[in-house]
């Protein structure tokens, strides 16, 4: 029920920030024709529960900003980078508040240096951990 959530919210938080939004595993980024600029978000993983009946789960985020490469210079392309990273901020922001969603944390930007797809963009992946609340309510959602 929560990675429905987290999924909407990263959704809607992509789409308010101006990118095309897609989702599913990295090895699928060629099978679909792009709009961009654009985001793939990778599905969550579940990567830490504290609690048994009542707790928090940790989800790790990827997503891939990406925009066209119009053969940038070096110093274009760290102008690129420097906006992706605000958009990657902008939509982690967004993301928060979501209901049961704590925060976002452990973020890491990194800029790629070769192009995901056969489109030659240009790229950052955006890493983040989202915590989350589950309480007692969700074992008999399991019933």
């Amino acid at each position: 029920m929560f990675r429905e959530r987290l999924s909407a919210a990263l959704e809607a938080a992509v789409r308010k920030t101006g990118y095309a939004f897609y989702r599913g595993f990295e090895y699928r980024l060629n099978e679909k024709p792009l709009r961009f600029p654009a985001v793939w978000c990778v599905p969550p993983k579940m990567v830490r529960i504290d609690g048994r009946e009542e707790g928090e789960a940790t989800y790790r985020v990827t997503l891939h900003l990406m925009e066209k490469n119009l053969r940038y210079d070096e110093t274009l392309k760290e102008r690129a980078w420097d906006r992706m990273e605000q958009d990657a901020l902008r939509i982690i922001r967004r993301t928060e508040p979501c209901d049961g969603i704590f925060c976002a944390e452990n973020i890491v930007l990194t800029p790629a240096e070769f192009s995901l797809t056969v489109h030659g963009e240009l790229s950052i992946k955006a890493e983040f951990d989202v915590r989350t609340d589950f309480g007692s309510d969700e074992k008999t959602e399991r019933l």
